[in-house]
C-alpha cells in the first residue's frame, strides 16, 4: 500500500519541489530589484520632508520600508520556508 501510494504521490511531489524552486528563484531576483526602489523611496520621503509636505514623505518611508529587504521579500522567505518544511513533512510521512 505503502510503494503504490509512493508511486502515485512521486510526481506531485517534484512538480511542488520545481515550482519552489522556481518561486524562491523569482523571490531572490525580486528582491534584488527592489533594492534600487528603496533608495529611491528613501531619497523621495527626504526630499519631502524637507520640502514640507511631510504626509509624502511618510507615505514614501512605508515603500521604501515594505520594499527593503525586512519588508515583504522577507515575509515572501519566511512564506517559502514555510512552505518547504511543510513538503519535507509530507515527504517523510510518505517515505
Amino acid at each position: 500500500m505503502k510503494t503504490a501510494l509512493r508511486i502515485t504521490l512521486a510526481p506531485v511531489m517534484l512538480a511542488i519541489r520545481l515550482m519552489l524552486g522556481l518561486a524562491a528563484f523569482i523571490t531572490s531576483i525580486a528582491s534584488s530589484v527592489l533594492g534600487i526602489s528603496v533608495s529611491l523611496f528613501a531619497l523621495l520621503s527626504v526630499i519631502e520632508f524637507f520640502i514640507g509636505y511631510w504626509q509624502n514623505g511618510i507615505a514614501f518611508m512605508v515603500l521604501a520600508f515594505l520594499a527593503s529587504p525586512i519588508g515583504l521579500p522577507a515575509i515572501a522567505n519566511l512564506l517559502l520556508n514555510l512552505l518547504d518544511h511543510l513538503i519535507g513533512f509530507f515527504e517523510g510521512l510518505v517515505c
